[in-house]
């Protein structure tokens, strides 16, 4: 069993829910974001997703998307972020999972970046560009260092496709919440009761939920069908009113605010 897959599994059998905030790279700038990780690490947060800035982020919707050219206007580099990392890891005691489309990570290397997970004990990767049917490919590069490599299930999956991810995820299967893009909404309701549904059906793998939770009520109320919740939208739309001054103020207490309802 993967290290990741240890985690998720040891959570949910403490019957306990997990919160996993999403940051993306360097925004908005890399001591600031130094400070949102140890952040979310204070507030409880039981893993950290740290998204990889992107030029053509398909998945993601407009705060995250404004975050990511945010940061590559300011000349972001792969390379930078990795001596950073290596830097700063021994500062973050949480498990930390990586979303990345595939061009920045090709363009560095698969197994360089793998070689750089495993060293930093990072234990899991995300590519939402990247489909099921494609997935072995990476074998050799992640899955062989025990970092895991987790897949997506979206409300229009098809239940065929719904077997065949949940049984490739590994670590935890990632459940989109809304149609499209990443955003701060939830609606649905109804679909995303009965996709809930076809996937515990098929698996027993922790299913943690994201693109849509913005408040303390809407993840309360969903992390009752799920394992976990990963918030991301939500926390860059408050970033974005202080990208110049910044201040930690009210970001560790939207982070509170997350973990006391889930």
């Amino acid at each position: 069993m993967r290290r990741l897959e240890v985690i998720t599994e040891d959570i949910k059998k403490k019957g306990e829910k997990a919160f996993v905030p999403f940051f993306t790279a360097f925004y908005p700038t890399e001591k600031d974001f130094a400070g949102l990780l140890l952040a979310a690490q204070k507030t409880g947060a039981d893993l950290v997703e740290i998204g990889i800035p992107f030029s053509d982020p398909i998945a993601d919707g407009k705060y995250v998307q404004h975050s990511s050219e945010w940061v590559m206007e300011k000349g972001f580099k792969l390379s930078r972020f990795i001596s950073f990392f290596q830097e700063f890891r021994k500062e973050l005691t949480i498990p930390v999972v990586i979303m990345s489309y595939l061009n920045p990570i090709y363009q560095f290397g698969f197994n360089r970046f793998a070689d750089f997970m495993g060293r930093e004990d990072i234990s899991g990767i995300l590519f939402p560009d990247l489909s099921v049917e494609e997935i072995d490919f990476l074998e050799d590069s992640f899955r062989k260092r025990n970092i895991s490599v987790i897949s997506m299930i979206a409300p229009s999956t098809a239940p065929e496709r719904i077997k065949s991810i949940a049984r490739n995820s590994e670590g935890f299967i990632y459940l989109v919440l809304v149609y499209g893009v990443t955003g701060v909404r939830l609606e649905r309701a109804a679909e995303l009761k009965e996709t809930i549904y076809k996937v515990r059906a098929v698996t027993d793998k922790p299913l943690y939920a994201g693109f849509g939770i913005s408040t303390p009520a809407q993840a309360a109320q969903i992390v009752k069908s799920v394992d976990g919740v990963i918030v991301g939208s939500a926390i860059i739309k408050i970033l974005m009113g202080r990208e110049k001054e910044f201040s930690l103020n009210g970001v560790e207490e939207f982070l509170k605010s997350m973990r006391g309802a889930i």
